[in-house]
């Protein structure tokens, strides 16, 4: 390989990572995006569930054999 032929290949090269980083970047976005919503609906949940235990009492209760958790 001559030196033009090197230094095409290795700005394809790069050009093809730039391409692999700003889709890793987007993926990364949509994911905050993904947990950001699913923060929300486990806090709008937790709070449906602190009311309803403050109406009709505990929901969830902790075995009292701890060999019988699973």
């Amino acid at each position: 390989m001559n030196n033009a032929s090197q230094i095409k290949a290795l700005a394809i090269s790069i050009e093809e990572k730039d391409n692999q980083i700003r889709l890793l970047l987007a993926q990364q976005g949509n994911h905050e995006v993904q947990i950001a919503e699913y923060r929300q609906i486990v806090q709008e949940l937790s709070d449906k569930l602190k009311l309803y235990e403050s109406k009709y009492g505990t929901v969830f209760k902790p075995a009292r054999n701890i060999s019988t958790q699973k």
